[in-house]
């Protein structure tokens, strides 16, 4: 085998990794509905790199809104919630 067959393959094999990881993050997301996961899947794999990539920002950008609703939770507790901008 040559050098070319081999980079090849570890792209090729990194590409199908990353996109089982990325399937099963997906299915075990509670951001999207049954249905969506499955169009989610439908996208990862039949547009390989561009479908994984859009299907990793939205995972990335909602995972970002959960740590920063968290992280405001915690500074104010229930009982102390700043006043509502208005």
């Amino acid at each position: 085998m040559h050098g070319f067959e081999i980079v090849v393959g570890l792209v090729v094999a990194s590409v199908v990794g990353f996109q089982v990881w990325l399937t099963t993050r997906v299915f075990k997301s509670r951001l999207f509905e049954p249905k969506q996961k499955v169009w989610q899947a439908q996208l990862i794999w039949l547009l390989p790199v561009i479908g994984a990539g859009l299907v990793f920002t939205i995972l990335q950008e909602n995972a970002k809104a959960e740590r920063e609703a968290r992280a405001l939770e915690a500074a104010h507790p229930a009982g102390d919630q700043p006043p509502a901008d208005t």
